[in-house]
């Protein structure tokens, strides 16, 4: 196993930590005060050529196999992961779900603009009684003749209020439970179609959700993605790319933690001494260094995986669970290190804290990874009585 980046990764690598700093950081401080998402980074990150690297050329992407793409996404994060998250969500989970379900009619006609950043894109799974447990959803599609009326409510749906295009998992007959559901294409002019933007986020305040509801929404029969039972397990391909996301996010805000806690702990003079000569501020640099480390080797395994089309659930599970645990762990302490100016948004370490609990939430809970892994090793049910 070689663990030396290509030449061509390194590139991108230069290339995304470059637009971090000069596209992500100089407004991300009076954005996130401001609880505001700036859209205009999508098409930015389109015009980069870094907002859809694992999408096939074909249809507008790169081509990418997954460890580049985690090479990229790591130096977004490094700016900020919600952010970035915004920006890419679109090719991401919705986009890698109509990849995998779509036809081909549908995806050339909506992936090269969400691969350029023309289409904003959103995946609207989530409900106020249906998170971790997608069963739940009660969003209706019914048909009537040439065309599907939709009616219910999404929360918590990344871009959900700036979307021109929404992925929706609806269930089609109640009493089929998840074989029931099925995917749909809504865009954003639909009557009955509405969506509102959700504020008062303690964390994740860079990035965007919005609520949306559907009242008697008609759609024409050709903007139904996937087949009645297949729609979970479709929205969880692209949930499952997220998921990777998401890792790598964490890995690379835990970096930028550590590198400002290496410059902080040389430049600070406490007690006579710089204070990373204090065995006990070197102690807790070692550690997040090995966690950052391990987090970053989980997430290349499961990048490789899931490039070489191999099964990687559990896997998936050790890289989401492990990194986003880190994550609390290492930002928690890097705010401690600092003090009180760590307290403060101007110093990095400060706005990955506050965005570090969403980590443990979005594409499943630590719990939820916790109970796939158990699942997985004892071959024993977990989510059932």
């Amino acid at each position: 196993m070689d663990f030396e980046l290509t030449e061509e990764q390194v590139m991108f690598r230069d290339m995304a930590r470059k637009f971090a700093e000069q596209e992500i950081l100089p407004t991300l401080i009076q954005n996130e005060r401001e609880e505001k998402f700036d859209t205009r980074l999508i098409k930015k990150m389109g015009k980069a050529g870094l907002l859809a690297p694992h999408l096939p050329q074909e249809y507008g992407g790169l081509g990418l196999d997954y460890i580049t793409a985690a090479v990229i996404w790591e130096q977004l994060c490094y700016a900020s992961i919600a952010v970035t998250q915004a920006a890419t969500s679109g090719p991401i989970q919705p986009g890698t779900n109509l990849l995998d379900a779509g036809s081909e009619e549908q995806k050339k006609k909506w992936l090269p603009g969400v691969c350029s950043g023309d289409t904003i894109f959103s995946g609207a799974v989530v409900e106020p009684n249906a998170g971790s447990d997608s069963t739940r959803i009660e969003t209706m599609a019914v048909r009537d003749g040439n065309n599907w009326v939709l009616n219910g409510n999404k929360i918590f749906i990344s871009n959900g209020y700036e979307a021109d295009l929404i992925l929706v998992v609806a269930q089609t007959d109640k009493s089929k439970g998840a074989k029931g559901l099925a995917s749909f294409l809504v865009e954003k002019d639909t009557p009955g179609y509405s969506a509102t933007m959700q504020l008062g986020r303690i964390s994740w305040r860079g990035g965007s959700e919005g609520a949306l509801r559907f009242n008697d929404c008609v759609i024409p029969l050709e903007n139904q993605v996937s087949e009645a039972g297949r729609g979970l397990r479709d929205a969880l391909r692209g949930i499952d790319t997220a998921r990777l996301l998401l890792s790598i996010g964490a890995v690379g805000m835990c970096q930028c933690c550590l590198d400002a806690c290496i410059k902080y702990g040389k430049e600070r003079v406490q007690f006579g001494k710089p204070l990373g000569g204090h065995q006990l501020v070197q102690g807790t640099i070692a550690e997040m260094a090995t966690k950052i480390e391990a987090a970053r080797l989980l997430t290349y395994r499961v990048a490789d995986l899931k490039t070489r089309g191999i099964r990687h659930i559990k896997e998936m599970s050790y890289a989401k669970y492990f990194a986003t645990e880190a994550a609390l762990w290492i930002t928690a302490e890097a705010v401690k290190l600092h003090g009180s100016f760590g307290t403060f948004d101007e110093y990095p370490v400060g706005h990955h804290y506050q965005d570090a609990i969403t980590l443990t939430i979005l594409g499943g809970t630590s719990n939820i990874h916790q109970l796939t892994i158990g699942q997985q090793l004892l071959e024993m049910p977990a989510f059932t009585g």
